[in-house]
């Protein structure tokens, strides 16, 4: 097709479906992870530590194979960790493949950056080969206490015991009944990612403990905290303490936001991995669902009761503090009613005195007016003897209903504004 007509991720996500599968294409097969947890910050220098062993391949894209038809090697990147795989095709002999690797084979546990967090060896055996006795697999893992299943309806079966043996590796053993095409690789690939993500889920449990541990005694402070709020105790001090426990629950929150859901993710990616073995039964023995559920589903519940209560810790805090608030509004409108109370007897006694004061003030400049028309009416009746006192005598109400008007129709435009 035209390639200018092409979705930019036509190619992309088809190459996806086939992103990660593991270059394994027959048994007897030998192989080795390392897992390794890397901060972000080291991951420039995990690329060009990568780049050493490769030349010619990129790193930043998140994965480098180099390969030949004996076996080889493989780098991946994942979100928070990487691994380190080292395989090789061959007879098994009778250590079934578990016999000790020079060091120097595996260059990236000396130098690669970040820590080894898991490491297991795997060992798959020819079709058709006779099962191991109970000796030869006695030597390399524990028959009292194993987990031992078959796997792809039949196609193969499993031993291991879950523990750390030379190395610091977990060992599995796969019997080849039947396995056809690419089920080499796929179950591997399987029981890698199964024991990956079932480790990497449990990373989030003890930090679940610890958090119960915290979260008793954040719930007895915020007991503390209510009963002094229905017990009538000072609003301020309670909001400090509030506030101060508000704080520690949300900086818990915040770091524990990101394992929180890696936790989650994990243990759904470990269930999927699980229902994909397609496991049976062997008598006498658990299958790797029955164990895994039986180790792993307690750290999740743990891990998720510690989420809810903390979660039920912050709404708690909340619902406190609409309280509080709600007290605090009260008190603050009873405070405004005795303020405007105070104000409206202030206002009453205000009135009170302009209206004292505007009588008097009347009085004040009606006795002016008298006595400037005293002064004028004086030399007009000079000549009259007792006349000008008796005309401002029958003046005085007059001037003052004067002054009384007047003073009204100058408040009355004050008060419209005019």
């Amino acid at each position: 097709m035209d390639g200018g007509r092409d979705h930019p991720l036509r190619v992309t996500l088809s190459e996806l479906m086939h992103l990660r599968a593991l270059p394994l294409d027959r048994a007897p097969l030998r192989l080795r992870q390392w897992v390794f947890l890397v901060d972000p910050d080291a991951r420039t220098a995990e690329a060009a530590f990568v780049s050493l062993f490769a030349p010619g391949q990129d790193p930043t894209l998140g994965r480098v194979v180099v390969a030949d038809e004996d076996g080889g090697w493989l780098w991946e990147r994942h979100q928070e960790f990487s691994t380190w795989t080292w395989f090789a095709h061959g007879p098994l002999g009778r250590d079934l493949g578990f016999q000790p690797q020079p060091e120097a084979s595996f260059f990236w546990l000396d130098g690669a950056p970040g820590q080894v967090f898991r490491g297991v060896e795997i060992s798959v055996s020819a079709p058709g080969v006779a099962p191991p006795t109970d000796t030869d697999l006695g030597r390399h893992i524990d028959l009292q206490h194993c987990v031992s299943c078959e796997a792809f309806d039949g196609a193969a079966r499993i031993w291991t015991d879950f523990r750390l043996r030379e190395g610091g590796a977990g060992r599995i053993h796969v019997q080849n009944l039947s396995l056809a095409n690419d089920e080499v690789s796929r179950l591997v690939q399987t029981l890698l990612e199964i024991g990956n993500y079932r480790k990497l889920a449990l990373i989030g449990f003890p930090p679940a403990r610890e958090l119960l541990a915290w979260l008793d005694g954040a719930e007895a402070r915020l007991a503390a905290i209510t009963s002094g709020l229905a017990a009538g105790e000072d609003s301020q001090a309670v909001l400090d303490r509030l506030l101060a426990l508000s704080a520690e629950v949300e900086l818990r929150a915040a770091r524990s936001r990101f394992r929180r859901g890696a936790t989650e993710s994990y243990h759904r990616l470990t269930l999927d991995r699980l229902e994909a073995l397609r496991e049976r039964r062997i008598a006498g023995h658990s299958t790797m669902s029955e164990f895994i559920a039986r180790r792993l589903l307690p750290a999740m519940r743990t891990r998720q009761a510690a989420d809810r209560r903390l979660d039920d810790l912050s709404l708690r805090i909340a619902r406190s503090g609409d309280l509080l608030r709600t007290k605090l509004g009260l008190a603050q409108d009873r405070q405004n009613q005795e303020t405007l109370r105070g104000m409206d007897a202030s206002l009453q006694l205000q009135t009170k005195l302009q209206g004292l004061v505007e009588g008097l003030s009347i009085f004040a400049v009606g006795y002016y007016v008298l006595g400037l028309l005293g002064y004028l009416l004086k030399p007009w009746l000079h000549g009259w003897p007792g006349l000008g006192e008796h005309l401002l005598s029958a003046l005085v109400p007059l001037v003052l209903i004067a002054v009384a008007a007047s003073l009204h129709r100058r408040k009355k435009r004050l008060i419209d504004g005019e």
